[in-house]
Parts: structure tokens; sequence; C-alpha cells
């Protein structure tokens, strides 16, 4: 991507000498690959590749695209037929404006016109809202929920999350921003001690996650009375109570933990 209009003699900031190596492949051409890449073999053999019959599909963040093409689509104006300013940062309004995308905005972006005129489709796509965020914590083969439940049910101990818990999760992804990939980390913070209690406490049965743990308003729940179940507990808390007898809130003692670091020491 280009930073500025004045380009540097030594240094190739906006990469158009690796825009020009990869037009060569994308527009058909017989290219060497190495086949042991790497620099400690720069003599090695190389493999002969014809480009010519190959579909290439290219993608990217391109952050910072959507002001560009509001500064060509939403002209500054003033008067009774003017147009109100729009809030870039909004997710909804920045896929409008990618879809609104033409191949001069992506010149004007940093691509050199001949790499770009090699892609004749141009598509963009939407970002994730609070259901699809939701859906992949739960929905997955491998789902970043069922990998908890695996892990706790080692020690013979049953995962449940709320509804509220699992939107809160994935609000909090999608305030930072981060998407999915935010996911793992916020639900690694919240259950991050009750992994560690969890093992040493032979009388639990089942670890309570809600909206109220995710918020760090109080910490995961653990049921320890067998006849105290998911739904019993959610009745008891319905009715306003503040303790339940066979449930107890995850804490770690401080003075054991700083004992055993001094221990350490």
């Amino acid at each position: 991507r280009k930073s500025g209009g004045n380009v540097s003699i030594s240094r190739d900031v906006s990469g158009e000498g690796v825009q020009h190596a990869l037009l060569k492949i994308v527009e058909g051409n017989i290219v060497n690959v190495p086949k042991e890449p790497g620099r400690k073999n720069p003599r090695g053999e190389f493999l002969q590749i014809d480009t010519s019959n190959i579909l290439f599909i290219c993608g990217g963040a391109y952050a910072g695209l959507e002001r560009i093409v509001n500064r060509r689509i939403d002209v500054a104006s003033i008067g009774f037929g003017a147009e109100m300013k729009k809030e870039i940062e909004d997710p909804k309004v920045q896929g409008r404006y990618f879809d609104s995308v033409i191949p001069k905005d992506l010149v004007d972006f940093g691509m050199i016109p001949e790499f770009v005129g090699r892609f004749p489709v141009i598509v963009s796509t939407k970002g994730l809202d609070l259901e699809n965020l939701m859906n992949i914590l739960t929905k997955p083969k491998n789902s970043i929920m069922k990998q908890y439940k695996r892990l706790f049910a080692i020690d013979d101990v049953e995962f449940y999350i709320t509804d509220c818990g699992l939107k809160e999760i994935a609000k909090e992804a999608f305030v930072r921003g981060t998407g999915a990939r935010g996911l793992r980390s916020i639900t690694d913070r919240v259950l991050m001690e009750t992994q560690y209690i969890v093992p040493s406490l032979e009388d639990v049965h089942t670890v309570y996650l809600d909206a109220a743990a995710v918020r760090g308003e109080r910490k995961p729940v653990l049921l320890k009375d067998p006849e105290m179940t998911v739904e019993k507990y959610e009745q008891l808390m319905s009715e306003g109570r503040d303790h339940v007898d066979g449930a107890m809130v995850v804490s770690i003692d401080e003075e054991d933990s700083d004992a055993d670091r001094y221990e350490v020491a």
C-alpha cells in the first residue's frame, strides 16, 4: 500500500516490486519454483510450473480502503440536499463501501494498475455479526465451547454456558473488532482460574457460566451439591437470592498463592 505521494528510490514502501513479481505469475508464464524453499540453499533445484491454466483468487483485509471509497462517493457538500456524514467505523457502512469498490480505488490504495487489471471480478465479504460469532462458538465440529466441554469432562465435570453468556462473549469480540480470532482469548480469560481449580475439587459436578461472569461482575459458578441441577440453580437465582447452598463462586486464596510464589523463589 502506498504511504504517500512521494515514492522512495531505495525502499519499496508500497510493495510494487512484489506486485510486479506476482504479475508475471498471474498473467500466465512458466515460472521456476524452488524445490526446497529457503535461503540456506539458494542454488537448489527448481521446478517449472506453467501458470497459464491456474485460477488465481487473491484476498486481503484492505484496511483503510473504505475511506478511499468514502472520499469518492460521499463528496463533502453543504445546503439542504447535503449528505449526512457517515460513520465509517460501522461494519454495515464498511460493507456497503466495499460493495462499491472499483479498480481505481484499488490503484489509489497502492496496487499497480497492471496487477489490478488481471482480476476482472471484485467481490467483497461482509463482516461477522453477533449471530455469526455465536454460531462460531458452538456449531463447528471443533468449536471453542465443545473443546471446553471435553476439557472439563476429563475431571467428570460438565460445562454449561447460558445463551446470554454466549451473546456476551460474541458482543465483546464484536466491540473489540477482533472478530472470530478474539473469541478464544475472551473465553480463556474468563475460564482461566476455573481450569486450575476444578481438578482439585472432587465434589464439583458442573461449571456454570453466564453473562455476569463474562462481564467480570463475578467469577463462574461451581455446582457441588449432587441435587443442585442447572435448572434448579437458575430458578433459585431468579427468585433474587444472593447465595445458593450447594453452589460456590470460583475463588483462589491469595495467601496460598503468595506462599507458593515465595517457596518457588
